[in-house]
């Protein structure tokens, strides 16, 4: 069983219209998690390789997994403002393939400015900057997995 484009966009709806600031919604074999705003938790340790932030059985395996891993330093908040994964879905940073990135690491971005789109099911959902600021970090591959939370960029706020 699965969810349709029209049926995620209710669902997304009806958050919106509600007091909740985040639900998971589960249909048969497939759970959809959605929140109003960026939300600093940590992805689901449902994946079958775990990012490098989780414990490992030995260090010499963590120092090897970090270089290669598409995922964040340990705290990306340390780098500005971060702007994470609404949903799990493809981390897109061209609006088409062979376009430009909408944003490179040390551009400047107004809020409101497109900077990815996370693909879920065929829909894809533009995330913007929530701020003004310079781009100082960007924590996922094009084409990556991501999941509800997965730190995306970082911003650097300006100031007013």
């Amino acid at each position: 069983m699965s969810l349709s484009s029209k049926e995620i966009k209710e669902i997304l709806a009806i958050l919106e219209d509600s007091g909740w600031d985040e639900a998971e919604v589960s249909v048969g074999d497939v759970t959809l998690s959605v929140s109003k705003g960026a939300v600093d938790r940590p992805a689901r340790g449902d994946t079958p390789a775990p990012p490098p932030s989780e414990a490992s059985p030995a260090p010499q395996a963590a120092a090897a997994a970090v270089p290669q891993a598409a995922a964040p330093a340990p705290d990306p908040r340390a780098n500005g403002h971060l702007i994470s994964s609404p949903s799990v879905g493809v981390f897109w940073r061209a609006p088409e393939p062979g376009a430009p990135p909408f944003v490179e690491e040390g551009a400047e971005v107004q809020a409101g400015q497109a900077l990815c789109i996370v693909e879920i099911m065929k829909l894809m959902q533009q995330i913007t900057a929530d701020v003004a600021g310079i781009v100082t970090a960007i924590h996922t591959e094009n084409g990556g997995q991501v999941e509800f939370g997965t730190p995306l960029f970082s911003i650097a706020p300006t100031s007013a």
